[in-house]
């Protein structure tokens, strides 16, 4: 009896695994020949990783302007170029003629009140002065040149001078005559006016007369 049971109990673990190697073979038989392998569909998901744009790192903000009081002014200006003409130089020609060219230019401009200023007893009055001139629409003067000379503690530089132009009606005029200036040369009780080149007298007299 116990033999028996033992050759039922050895068929049967026979039987047991025959089954499961069939249920093996089947499975794999039974799969499509063109079924990709496991490996080829993995990477799907690696792929779709690399496809994403990479991050881009944030702006560097810039560093913020100074305030204006750490803003360093710019240079000063260079001074202005010192006068070839000496305080010294000014007592003589070249003195008297930078007076008589400042009237002279300030007439073409017709800047009839700088005319006047360079006056030390004007001949009239500023307005008496500027309604003469203002006859004329355009004028031009010439005083290329001059004597210096000295009396009675002054120094004079006379300039024969010609003006010409045209008048308000369009005629056209010409002046002529001698202009004076006169300095006093540096003697105790002389005001600082005095000190200095003025024109003396400018008679200008239309030609021929």
């Amino acid at each position: 009896m116990r033999k028996v049971d033992f050759f039922v109990m050895s068929a049967i673990v026979m039987l047991a695994g025959c089954g499961g190697n069939g249920a093996s073979e089947a499975t794999a038989t039974n799969a499509p020949a063109d079924a990709p392998a496991t490996e080829a569909i993995l990477p799907a998901a690696s792929d779709a990783a690399v496809a994403t744009p990479p991050v881009m790192p944030p702006p560097v903000p810039m560093p913020p302007a100074p305030p204006a009081s750490d803003i360093s002014a710019p240079p000063p200006a260079p001074p202005p170029p010192v006068s070839s003409v000496t305080p010294e130089a000014m007592k003589g020609v070249k003195g008297a003629r930078a007076v008589l060219l400042t009237w002279a230019r300030a007439l073409e401009n017709r800047q009839f009140g700088t005319a006047w200023d360079q006056f030390g007893n004007p001949p009239a009055s500023r307005a008496a002065f500027t309604k003469w001139w203002q006859r004329y629409r355009t004028i031009t003067v010439s005083a290329p040149t001059g004597e210096m000379e000295g009396a009675a503690g002054s120094s004079y530089y006379t300039a024969p001078a010609i003006v010409t132009g045209e008048t308000i009606e369009g005629k056209p005029f010409r002046l002529q005559g001698d202009v004076i200036l006169r300095r006093v040369n540096d003697v105790d009780g002389a005001t600082p006016a005095q000190l200095r080149w003025h024109i003396e007298s400018a008679d200008m007299k239309a030609a021929g007369s």
